[in-house]
């Protein structure tokens, strides 16, 4: 796909007193970082000094301005003081797990023995339960928390309250205005909510809800509080997974807590980076590996499984379980690829090109793989995508989004068509009657064509700044690394270097789509590259080029080395001289 070339920010010139301030916090290659931070929209010194160094102390806001907050606390306070059972409900994706297993562990560390409850993709779908909340009910609790759901089940929630539960919501995702009947609504999109930052993950606001439960505690003289410190391992993972900006309260939880994965000695998470041949642990090795293999229980069988390996404190059961969930990750691989392709090949026999949005349903789906491939299409034709698995009467289908178009208002309207539905700007679930599927298509692309235009959906790749080969160094990429960790919110940053001589090519991995690999120079300076997936590129020998990359430090087998990570070749003359002597000056290359 031909993305088009821009400048991040606007491409203007910063103020040099933002570049000394960035090179006053003791930062190498302060002009490019600065650049950097800028464009990411950091632009004063404290500012600059809170991303550069996130802290626990100072980077998380008090968790009593989350609504509710108090009274949630509170509740569970007395309950562990009384001994009341406490039942979890979670997700069944990692944020979900993730905060399932946050909770179980912190009231296990607390005296009390959850009961736990995972919704299942295939018998419950997406949200609470009403039949479930009966279970739990049966079962003797009496409070219930939930992680990463419960916001809009207001018919769950209230047959909970008939009950007599004590429900008390974590959840992130869009809140009605109406206010579901629940003892504590925790969500930082509900309305009256004065947390400041509206992206925290399913993860982070259970984790907020621990730190209010521990304040709490302490207020009441408990002497034996937590540390949760050591549970930001897993609000790392759900966050990164449920991909929410990784600013503010997100970049500390996860900068934090990538330190934590690392060094795990939880015996779920040893055994989980094992099977996924994860050697550092960065927020790609998540998205790609750890990530997958959580979801894949849940995806195509229960996802108890994984909330049980984050959990268990044996080795031995932590092998089994991380083996079960690599035999699912396997299947639904296979699943995935060929529901795309049937996807692809439907989409491109019928589509119209000015067409703003994709709708794609097949008999025989599996309903737990419709989300990734609803993921693939939209990153393959940028537009928003619906992947709908149709099973007899009744269709589920799953959504994902590109930039400039919220998916969760689009669907509202066509909320009349579906059965439920669900979800945030990036990411929906819904269920629909067969029948109205070819009516919500229409509506579905009505909707989004109200939102955009159709530049608004060009595929665009921006850059940072222009810099020479020679920029590329060990000691550049650990600069660098200050800007970590990368998400939305925070991508990469991306460097185009113009006049770039193509030295060396060859075409390496997968025929179907195949990596390219380069060696370039410039000036004298000759670097490695790989691009991944750009193995169709023209190039060749001796091209001269503009080249957009990334330098990266490769780790492979206990060694390193320098070498770009190419995005997109374009055809391009050599630039002047003294052009590239000046923006080699300007970001302290000699």
């Amino acid at each position: 796909m031909v993305r088009r070339w821009v400048w991040r920010g606007d491409g203007a010139a910063i103020p040099r007193a933002f570049a000394d301030t960035v090179a006053d916090l003791g930062v190498a290659y302060a002009p490019l970082v600065a650049r950097c931070l800028w464009n990411r929209e950091v632009r004063d010194r404290d500012a600059a000094a809170s991303f550069l160094r996130p802290t626990l102390a100072h980077g998380l806001r008090s968790p009593l301005l989350l609504k509710d907050m108090a009274r949630a606390a509170a509740r569970l306070a007395d309950a562990l003081a009384a001994g009341e059972p406490i039942a979890v409900y979670g997700d069944y994706d990692v944020d979900g797990i993730t905060g399932a297993a946050e909770l179980v562990l912190c009231l296990r560390e607390l005296g009390a023995e959850p009961l736990l409850h995972v919704s299942h993709r295939g018998r419950e779908g997406y949200g609470l339960n009403a039949h479930a909340l009966g279970l739990l009910h049966a079962a003797g609790a009496r409070v219930v928390v939930t992680a990463d759901c419960g916001t809009a089940d207001e018919g769950a929630l209230a047959h909970a309250a008939d009950l007599g539960l004590d429900v008390i919501v974590c959840d992130h995702h869009h809140a009605p205005t109406r206010r579901p009947p629940v003892l504590a609504l925790l969500n930082p999109l509900q309305p009256g909510c004065a947390f400041p930052f509206k992206g925290l993950s399913g993860a982070g606001v259970v984790f907020y809800l621990l730190m209010g439960l521990r304040a709490e505690l302490r207020a009441r003289g408990h002497d034996r509080l937590p540390d949760l410190r050591r549970y930001l391992d897993l609000v790392a993972l759900g966050t990164v997974a449920d991909v929410v900006p990784l600013r503010e309260e997100n970049r500390v939880l996860v900068a934090h807590g990538l330190r934590v994965l690392e060094r795990t000695e939880r015996p779920g998470l040893a055994a989980l980076k094992q099977t996924a041949l994860v050697d550092g642990v960065s927020v790609r090795a998540i998205g790609f590996r750890l990530a997958p293999r959580l979801n894949a229980g849940g995806r195509l069988a229960d996802a108890r499984v994984a909330v049980e390996l984050l959990t268990t404190e044996s080795v031995e059961r932590a092998g089994v379980l991380a083996a079960e969930l690599e035999v699912h990750n396997a299947e639904r691989r296979a699943l995935e690829d060929a529901m795309v392709a049937e996807a692809v090949s439907a989409i491109e026999a019928r589509r119209d090109p000015q067409a703003r949005s994709i709708v794609v349903a097949r008999e025989g789906w599996h309903p737990g793989v419709v989300g990734i491939v609803a993921a693939r299409l939209a990153e393959r034709f940028h537009r928003p995508a619906l992947a709908i698995a149709l099973e007899g009467a009744t269709a589920r289908g799953s959504g994902r989004s590109v930039r400039g178009v919220h998916l969760h208002a689009a669907l509202g309207e066509c909320r009349a068509l579906l059965e439920a539905f669900g979800g945030h700007r990036q990411a929906v679930g819904f269920t629909v009657r067969r029948e109205r599927v070819g009516e919500l298509a229409a509506r579905f692309e009505e909707a989004v064509s109200g939102q955009t235009t159709p530049a608004d959906l060009e595929p665009l790749l921006e850059i940072d700044a222009e810099a020479p080969l020679a920029i590329a160094t060990p000691a550049l990429a650990e600069a660098l690394a200050a800007l970590e960790p990368h998400g939305p919110g925070n991508p990469e940053p991306t460097l185009v270097a113009r006049g770039v001589e193509i030295e060396g090519v060859r075409r390496v991995g997968d025929p179907a789509r195949p990596h390219l690999r380069l060696r370039l120079r410039q000036d004298g300076r000759t670097l490695a590259a790989i691009g991944f997936g750009l193995g169709e590129l023209p190039v060749r020998v001796g091209d001269r080029v503009d080249v957009v990359f990334r330098p990266r430090l490769a780790r492979w087998q206990g060694t390193e080395r320098l070498e770009a990570e190419v995005l997109d070749v374009r055809g391009g003359a050599p630039p002047a001289a003294a052009q590239t002597t000046e923006n080699a000056r300007e970001f302290g290359v000699p």
